[in-house]
């Protein structure tokens, strides 16, 4: 397949095509890898704005698409074109069907398509305003899970003047539960989203330190809401919090969501964020922030506000 800086998606037969001539196109050739993309800035990855992206994924056809070519970055890193769908209703072309025995021989026919061109750098694109400007940007490009996202770790230019994107894979811990605050009291529920949400931002900007802090209030939050399902008041702090727990599981008290397991793990992240915070000229080392996916997750799990 020659270099091109066109696209043609055939409307009917959900295939692609690129011009070997005027006014002319054949079949992408079957080897050739097509993905759908979605970009997402710092703000979009969340819960909410990955699944609005997948949402976008669905679609056909695609906004965007991301066509691989050689890196010299290596596994895991990729490099990409850019095409973008161009505005406006189906076009007519004529698609070339060559012989499968006489290579010289062809047929065309008319066909309905939509037009994809090659993303040329410079443009008022989102993800070259986020990054020139120094914040992160993320094409998602399918899959399952908070995790199929890809960061943007360079932007060229190829002779044909089409935009190439370097990605380094994206990979918010395989143990992250999907949280679950539907039964929380309503006035809880934004708190512990946004912390969440936080949480989530901070892993994958490697923001050990934000991780913690995210953690420690998912915690306060975790510890009000199984306080008032039993009917305890809530102390103002999380130390607090956690003496009431401690005390309502010693007198195993009835309907009580938290066990001693979840108790040592919110006790952990409480220990961890005092450690962060106060003057005992010791450091936190940022993997430890970024394992507590694990602690979080599992705590998460415990009270019934979480599942894998």
């Amino acid at each position: 397949m020659r270099a091109s800086r066109t696209i043609y998606y055939l409307v009917e037969s959900d295939e692609f095509a690129v011009p070997v001539g005027d006014h002319q196109a054949s079949l992408m050739d079957y080897t050739a890898l097509l993905f759908s993309g979605v970009y997402r800035d710092e703000t979009q990855v969340s819960s909410a704005g990955l699944e609005s992206g997948r949402q976008q994924l669905s679609q056909r056809p695609a906004h965007t698409l991301l066509q691989p070519v050689s890196s010299s970055d290596g596994s895991p890193m990729w490099s990409a074109i850019v095409y973008g769908k161009t505005a406006g209703t189906a076009t007519t072309i004529k698609l070339r069907e060559e012989h499968p025995i006489h290579r010289t021989h062809y047929k065309e026919q008319l066909v309905k398509a939509l037009h994809y061109h090659a993303v040329p750098p410079g443009g008022p694109y989102s993800w070259e305003t986020d990054i020139g400007s120094g914040r992160s940007g993320y094409f998602l490009t399918g899959g399952v899970g908070i995790s199929a996202l890809w960061r943007i770790t360079r932007i060229q230019s190829d002779a044909l003047n089409r935009q190439v994107l370097t990605f380094a894979p994206v990979q918010l811990s395989p143990t992250l539960a999907i949280p679950l605050f539907d039964h929380v009291a309503p006035e809880l529920q934004p708190f512990l989203k946004q912390h969440f949400e936080g949480f989530q931002k901070a892993i994958v900007h490697n923001a050990s330190f934000d991780a913690i802090d995210r953690a420690n209030n998912i915690a306060e939050g975790i510890l009000k809401h199984c306080l008032k399902s039993v009917g305890v008041p809530s102390p103002r702090s999380l130390s607090e919090r956690l003496e009431k727990a401690r005390d309502l599981l010693e007198r195993k008290a009835q309907g009580f969501p938290m066990t001693y397991y979840g108790y040592n793990l919110a006790q952990l992240i409480r220990q961890l964020h005092a450690r962060l915070h106060e003057n005992q000229g010791k450091t936190v080392r940022p993997e430890v922030g970024l394992n507590l996916t694990v602690t979080v997750s599992e705590l998460l799990v415990d009270v019934g506000l979480g599942k894998y």
